[in-house]
C-alpha cells in the first residue's frame, strides 16, 4: 500500500481549494457579464410603460437584474393581479428547456404532492392524492351553498351521504371518489374544454370556473393584442391548437403558510407565437381548486434581451402576471383579508423571481464555463 507524504497531501488539498475558488470566480464573472450585457427590447419597454405603468427607474432596475413587482388595480374586488419582471443571464432556449421538463419543473418546496395526467388520463395518475382529514370532517357538515370545500351540488350531496353516518371506511371511500373524479375531470376537459369546467355550489354566490376564466382573460387585453393565437387556444381548447405547442395538465396539493392544503388542477401551455418573435409564452389556466379560488390565470413571457440592436444569446427578461379570483376576499372591518393576501402574493412573487434568477444563472454558468 502506498501513502502520500503530508506535505504532498497539503499541496494537493491547496490545489483543490484554489481550483474550487477559481471555478466559483469564473461562474460569478459569467453571471455578472451576462447580467450587464442585455438591453431591453423597445416593444417590451413600451408595454411596461403603457400597459403596466412602470416608471423609468423601475424599468432600469429590472434591466439591471433587480426584481420589480407591482400589484395592479383590479376592476373586480375579489381579484388580485400581481405583475413582476426581472432580467436573467441565460438564453431563452435554456429556460424553455427546463420549464418544459414538466416532472422536474413542477417540483416546489411547498408542494406536498403532484402528478401529470397521462393522455388519456388513467387511474394511477391520481393515486398519490388523499384528502386531508380536516377536510373530511368539514365535508361531513356540507350542504349545497354552505360548504368549506369547493364542489358542485351533486358531489356535496353524494359525499355527505357517504359520511352520514361516518363509517370506518369513509376516508377511503371519499378518497376513491376524488381520485376517480379528478381523472374524469381531466378527460372531460380534454374533450370539451371550458364546457367541462365545474360550477361551484359551495356558496350561493359561487361562480363556474369557466365563467371566471373568461372574465380573467377579458381583463388581460394584451393577450388579444400581442398573442391572439394563444388567446384563441385558451378560449377554444381543444380547438385552435397552434403548431409546436407543448402542454400539460396536472394536479398538485400545495401547503402554503397560513392556508389549508389546497388541491388544484391546472392546464399549462408553452408556445412561441409567430406574432412575437424572440419570445416564448407560458400560460397556466386553473381548472379546479378545492379551496379559496374560483379561477386563476398565469401568463409568463420569456423575452430575448438585446445587445447593440441584436437579439439572441444576450440573456432574457422574465415577465410574469398572475390573476387570481377568490371566492371571498373582504377588505373592510377589523381584519383586512384582502390586504394580507395582496401582501403575501407580492412578497411571494418577489422571492420567486429572485430565487429563479439565482438558480438559473448558476446552473447556466456551471454548464457554460470556458474550457
Amino acid at each position: 500500500m502506498t501513502t502520500t507524504p503530508p506535505r504532498a497531501r497539503h499541496s494537493h488539498g491547496a490545489a483543490r481549494v484554489r481550483s474550487a475558488l477559481m471555478s466559483g470566480l469564473i461562474v460569478s464573472m459569467i453571471i455578472t457579464a451576462r447580467a450587464h450585457a442585455q438591453g431591453m427590447p423597445p416593444a417590451l419597454a413600451q408595454f411596461l410603460q403603457q400597459s403596466i405603468s412602470l416608471k423609468s427607474d423601475e424599468i432600469n432596475a429590472a434591466s439591471s437584474g433587480t426584481p420589480v413587482v407591482k400589484v395592479l388595480d383590479p376592476s373586480d374586488q375579489r381579484e388580485v393581479a400581481v405583475f413582476g419582471i426581472v432580467s436573467i443571464g441565460v438564453t431563452r432556449s435554456f429556460y424553455v428547456e427546463r420549464v418544459t421538463d414538466f416532472p422536474s419543473a413542477l417540483r416546489d418546496p411547498t408542494r406536498l404532492h403532484y402528478a401529470l395526467f397521462s393522455d388519456p388520463a388513467v387511474a394511477s395518475d391520481a393515486e398519490a392524492f388523499s384528502l386531508p382529514h380536516d377536510d373530511l370532517q368539514d365535508l361531513a357538515k356540507c350542504q349545497p351553498h354552505s360548504c368549506k370545500l369547493k364542489l358542485p351540488a351533486d358531489a356535496i350531496v353524494r359525499l355527505r351521504a357517504t359520511l352520514d353516518p361516518p363509517t370506518p371506511s369513509a376516508d377511503s371511500m371519499v378518497n376513491a371518489y376524488f381520485r376517480s373524479h379528478m381523472v374524469s375531470y381531466a378527460t372531460g376537459y380534454r374533450a370539451r374544454g371550458n364546457a367541462a369546467l365545474l360550477a361551484y355550489d359551495d356558496q350561493r354566490s359561487a361562480d363556474s370556473a369557466g365563467m371566471v376564466f373568461t372574465a380573467l382573460l377579458s381583463r388581460s387585453p394584451y393577450m388579444y393584442q400581442y398573442a391572439p393565437s394563444l388567446q384563441r387556444y385558451l378560449v377554444n381548447y381543444p380547438s385552435d391548437r397552434p403548431a409546436r405547442t407543448r402542454e400539460a395538465i396536472y394536479w398538485s396539493e400545495d401547503d402554503l403558510p397560513g392556508l389549508k392544503p389546497t388541491l388544484t388542477i391546472t392546464h399549462e401551455v408553452v408556445y412561441a407565437p409567430s406574432e412575437l418573435p424572440g419570445s416564448t409564452l407560458i400560460a397556466t389556466k386553473l381548472l379546479y381548486a378545492d379551496h379559496y379560488l374560483d379561477g386563476a390565470l398565469g401568463l409568463t413571457a420569456v423575452v430575448d434581451g438585446t445587445k447593440e440592436g441584436t437579439a439572441g444569446d444576450t440573456g432574457i427578461y422574465l415577465v410574469v402576471l398572475r390573476r387570481l379570483h377568490f371566492d371571498d376576499l373582504p377588505s373592510g372591518g377589523i381584519v383586512n383579508v384582502r390586504g394580507k393576501v395582496v401582501g403575501k402574493l407580492r412578497d411571494q412573487m418577489t422571492a420567486s423571481l429572485r430565487s429563479t434568477k439565482s438558480r438559473l444563472e448558476q446552473a447556466y454558468a456551471a454548464t457554460h464555463q470556458p474550457r
